[in-house]
């Protein structure tokens, strides 16, 4: 038994490489030099945006429509004031900070049963705001 464990030991050490493999590293001559500058482009492209993305900043367009008071409390418990927003938790988490093209900085603080995927339903202090802001296509950065 002891035997082919100590085969096997060697086998192993003499097969497998002495360094771990990184599978996004290129062979050594397996690309042209141009073939890696463009993947060390891609990388630093990647690295860049996940940079940006953990920071925040992150932006997205969506559907943007507005409510006002209902007199009933948000999902998280506070009563909706100018710069609260309705959200799809799957989407934008609850608590995120936000800011809307054209509505400001605000608070992914609620939520509604029509606002699913890519929608946000914007608090406004009067039913005539609402109406002017209609249904509208914005930016939406998140800050954190």
């Amino acid at each position: 038994m002891k035997k082919v464990i100590i085969i096997l030991a060697l086998f192993a050490a003499l097969t497998l490489p002495a360094h771990a493999i990184d599978p996004l590293e290129p062979e050594p001559g397996g690309f042209s030099q141009q073939e890696i500058k463009e993947l060390a482009a891609e990388r630093e492209a990647a690295r860049l945006i996940d940079q940006q993305v953990s920071r925040g900043g992150q932006v997205m367009v969506m559907e943007a429509t507005a409510y006002t008071w209902t007199g009933n409390q948000t999902a998280t418990g506070s009563w909706p004031s100018r710069g609260t927003v309705a959200v799809d938790p799957r989407v934008i988490p609850l608590g995120t900070e936000l800011h809307i093209e054209g509505y400001g900085s605000a608070v992914a603080a609620d939520t509604g049963g029509a606002i699913q995927g890519q929608k946000i339903d914007l608090y406004m202090d009067s039913e005539h705001e609402c109406l002017q802001w209609g249904r509208r296509k914005v930016e939406v950065q998140i800050r954190r």
